[in-house]
């Protein structure tokens, strides 16, 4: 009977270490790793919704009336930019895409599981704001992804008074 119990611990060991050995390696492509959410242009929202104050519906037009916010286009960034005088590296990134009539490929922060249906549209409609699920953004120098998806951190930041009933 030893014999038996111990061939069976030795194949379910083998098999937890293949099964973990098989997560790792699945999650090594999809967990959240310094590098992948770099964007091709240091966009600071530090600078943009912080120090000049731009509000995040100025660039983020399409929040308030479809299910995603969108990212800014060409157009909206090149309105403020074709008219100022920077050296960075960004801003000269961002004049050669332009000149090349080539959008920026960012990098998509914000990814919902596919079954999951979420409209920024019906949230700004009942009083959510913008830093009650993305955090100040205006104080940070990157792109940051929502500290969570769900709803009570949202929710808890509205007080009572003022939220109505999310249909």
């Amino acid at each position: 009977m030893t014999h038996v119990l111990r061939q069976s611990a030795v194949i379910l060991l083998l098999t937890g270490l293949v099964a973990a050995g098989i997560g790792f390696l699945y999650s090594k492509g999809s967990a959240d790793l310094a590098d992948q959410d770099r964007q091709p242009i240091a966009f600071s929202h530090e600078f943009h919704a912080g120090k000049l104050a731009i509000d995040c519906l100025y660039c983020h037009r399409f929040a308030h009336q479809s299910p995603t916010a969108g990212i800014p286009t060409m157009n909206i960034c090149m309105g403020c930019h074709r008219n100022i005088d920077a050296d960075s590296d960004g801003h000269k990134t961002l004049l050669d895409h332009w000149q090349r009539q080539q959008p920026v490929s960012w990098v998509r922060l914000q990814r919902l599981p596919d079954f999951v249906y979420f409209t920024h549209e019906r949230h700004l409609a009942h009083g959510v704001q913008c830093v009650d699920c993305h955090g100040r953004v205006d104080a940070t120098p990157y792109t940051p992804r929502a500290a969570t998806y769900e709803m009570a951190g949202a929710l808890h930041a509205i007080s009572n008074a003022e939220r109505p009933a999310i249909a």
